[in-house]
């Protein structure tokens, strides 16, 4: 198991360096790819040496020990994330993990998988299992509050600049309440927005599955770098199939919402 210590004893550093210097969505970003690469890495290396060594560990073959490892690192990758979303969770914050969380795990299961194919399988019922959470408590983490009794119904944070909808609700960063002009219209419109069709969350999240095809490449670098192409790619992606083409009760406000964003928001990582 020296590979998921390496990994963890490595990926855990940076992620909290991340998290402090790039905000808590860049540091859950950091643990889902840090921690399962940096551990395959290292697993890569073991089966080399047993492999040459002609031997088995326990009678399980170094394959499946490395792939085991490798799947056990994304176990940690994402108790780290179930730590760091607990509570306190900024609507901003919200908005970009729940965006970029199944593209990368699905990465990590496609290297554990090029190991033993068997974490295939596993891998698509630990995902099955985090998207029946977020059903289940599509909210959990957020910390929010009322909105002003200006603005009506609907629920805000400190200093977010982005909003969506998430059950029902109504999210407007506590930024946008104070610095867009339209907050209130904003509001309004997005009251009478569509939601998104069941058919665009289906495509959406066989778009986010995309990276497990790395596991079919050769192992080593390859891999990793088109996988993390994948992930990225299929991030844009998939939040492009739930956003764009929608119909918009307010093109003008969100045009204006839009440009705001983009001035405010230096550091965002999605598109918007």
């Amino acid at each position: 198991m020296i590979a998921l210590v390496m990994g963890i004893a490595i990926g855990i550093p940076i992620t909290l360096i991340m998290g402090r210097l790039l905000g808590k969505a860049n540091g859950i970003l950091t643990a889902l790819i840090v921690i399962p690469i940096t551990t395959y890495a290292f697993a890569l290396y073991e089966v080399g040496i047993f492999r040459g060594l002609n031997a088995s560990i326990d009678g399980f073959s170094p394959e499946f020990i490395a792939g085991l490892e490798t799947f056990m690192a994304l176990l940690v990758a994402l108790a780290y994330v179930e730590l760091r979303t607990r509570k306190g969770l900024r609507i901003d914050d919200f908005i970009q993990t729940s965006i970029t969380l199944l593209p990368y795990v699905s990465l990590a299961i496609a290297l554990a998988s090029q190991f033993w194919p068997g974490f295939l399988a596993t891998g698509m019922l630990l995902i099955l299992i985090v998207v029946a959470g977020s059903l289940r408590n599509p909210g959990k983490g957020l910390s929010l509050k009322p909105c002003p009794p200006e603005f009506g119904d609907c629920l805000t944070d400190e200093n977010s600049l982005m909003s969506v909808i998430v059950g029902g609700r109504i999210l407007v960063g506590g930024r946008a309440l104070r610095e867009f002009p339209r907050a209130g219209e904003l509001i309004e419109c997005m009251k009478r927005a569509e939601g998104i069709s069941p058919m665009r969350k289906v495509v959406g999240f066989l778009v986010s599955l995309a990276p497990l095809g790395a596991m079919m490449l050769p192992f080593g670098e390859i891999t990793v770098a088109v996988g993390l192409v994948a992930a990225y790619v299929s991030t844009l992606t998939a939040a492009a199939m739930l956003t764009k083409g929608r119909s918009i009760p307010c093109p003008e406000i969100n045009e204006e919402y839009r440009n705001f964003l983009k001035e405010k928001k230096r550091k965002i990582d999605v598109a918007v």
